[in-house]
C-alpha cells in the first residue's frame, strides 16, 4: 500500500514540489517506468470543488513534463515497507493565482497521486 504526499513552497524561481511516496504496506512495492520521467506535476486552475469529476476540469495550466526530454529507459524503483521515495520538480515563473497542484508517479503499474492547492503572488 502505497501513501503519496505533495509539498509545496514558493522560492524566487517559482513554486519546489516535492512528492513524497510511502511504502505503508508490509510487502516491498516495485514501481515500473518506461522513461527516466519518475513524477508528474500538473497545475489547474482552483475550481473550488473538488468533487467535480477529473473529466470536467479545466485544462492545465502547466505540465512540468511538457517540452522536456527525459531518458526512453526502462526503469524500476523498489520501496521496502516503511521505507519513501520522494520526486522533485519546480514551477518556474507561474503566474499569480490559486491552482490546483497534482504530483503523480509515472510509474506503469501503479495510480500514486496527490495534490494540494498553492497560492502564488
Amino acid at each position: 500500500m502505497l501513501d503519496a504526499a505533495l509539498a509545496t513552497a514558493e522560492t524566487d524561481d517559482g513554486v519546489a514540489l516535492s512528492l513524497r511516496i510511502e511504502n505503508a504496506g508490509p510487502e516491498p512495492v516495485t514501481l515500473q517506468f518506461r522513461t527516466g520521467q519518475r513524477a508528474e506535476f500538473t497545475a489547474y486552475p482552483a475550481d473550488g470543488d473538488a468533487a467535480v469529476a477529473e473529466r470536467d476540469r479545466p485544462d492545465s495550466v502547466w505540465r512540468y513534463g511538457e517540452g522536456r526530454m527525459f531518458t526512453q529507459a526502462l526503469g524500476s524503483e523498489t520501496i521496502d515497507p516503511g521505507e519513501a521515495v520522494g520526486y522533485e520538480g519546480t514551477w518556474r515563473d507561474p503566474p499569480a493565482g490559486t491552482y490546483r497542484v497534482v504530483g503523480e508517479a509515472t510509474a506503469t503499474d501503479s495510480d500514486v497521486r496527490a495534490e494540494t492547492v498553492v497560492d502564488v503572488e
